[in-house]
């Protein structure tokens, strides 16, 4: 896990450490030191921690290990954007090929009827 995107995306949230914790239910005697643990990269947490963590930040787990920050963000944007096309040049490369292959099955279709 790339630590500092751990810290970014909760600091973006605009939750405390605390607050994390209590919505991933950490447990222990201080649960803030242990995401901030996490957070400056003393110690990583569980995968199973880390998908609880992401869902309620709302990013992909994967973002948080990837270790290049192109690709992290790019990963990002698509999580954030998935539904609008608009901001989403993957999603609408993606429904141009959707389209087409659509386009391609009725031609054929009709091609084999013929």
């Amino acid at each position: 896990m790339v630590p500092k995107r751990l810290k970014d995306a909760r600091r973006n949230a605009g939750i405390s450490q605390e607050k994390l914790a209590e919505m991933v239910d950490v447990e222990g005697i201080n649960i803030r030191s242990r995401i901030s643990s996490y957070e400056v990269g003393r110690v990583d947490p569980p995968f199973s921690l880390m998908v609880k963590i992401a869902a309620a930040l709302n990013y992909p787990e994967c973002y948080f290990y990837t270790v290049d920050d192109a690709l992290a963000e790019t990963i990002l944007n698509i999580h954030l954007n998935k539904n609008n096309s608009s901001t989403n040049p993957y999603l609408n490369t993606i429904n141009h090929a959707e389209k087409l292959c659509a386009e391609l099955h009725e031609f054929l279709k009709k091609a084999s009827s013929n």
